[in-house]
């Protein structure tokens, strides 16, 4: 009868990427013996996983149509193997509105994974406004006058619409 054997033995736990040589010998009744090798080249095709943090909700700046400074969090990524890299795409100033910023994960081995959190800015700053000056007008005969229209005399501005586009009213009309 001819034994073989084999070392690493089977069953042998191997862990991460690479390659193990595996050897074969086969050994007769007289004790003679011959041996082979072969290579077992472990890949890791296992994607990592990634949570995102949660969506951000903020303000923006001073004066400004943008938020600067938007705290993102942190994501919770795992891998089989070994988590080599997160990235993200996000601006360094968010837009007033909804941004989505992609997160990506990426193993040792190239595997990826990708999530989205949104950003989302709000304009809260009020417009400013500055009324024309006093005016006095002189009664009619009878002893009434029509209001004048006075918005054009306003000055406005505001941290995000332009100021021929900004609605101004009169009351009394």
């Amino acid at each position: 009868a001819i034994t073989i054997t084999q070392s690493p033995a089977a069953g042998t736990i191997l862990s991460g990427t690479g390659t193990t040589t595996v050897t074969l010998t086969a050994t007769d009744a007289a004790g003679n013996s011959s041996s082979c090798t072969f290579t077992v080249t472990r890949v890791d095709v296992t994607n990592p996983t990634i949570t995102c943090p949660s969506n951000v909700t903020v303000n923006a700046d001073a004066g400004l149509c943008t938020a600067s400074s938007v705290t993102l969090g942190t994501p919770v990524t795992a891998d089989n193997c070994t988590v080599s890299t997160v990235t993200n795409n996000a601006p360094s100033t968010y837009p007033v509105g909804t941004t989505t910023v992609t997160w990506t994960v990426t193993d040792a081995s190239g595997n990826t994974a990708t999530c989205n959190q949104t950003v989302t800015v709000v304009d809260n700053q009020n417009p400013t406004i500055t009324c024309p000056a006093n005016a006095t007008v002189n009664l009619g005969a009878t002893c009434t006058v029509a209001l004048a229209d006075y918005r054009s005399g306003a000055t406005v501005s505001d941290n995000c619409t332009a100021a021929g586009a900004i609605t101004i009213t009169q009351s009394p009309a």
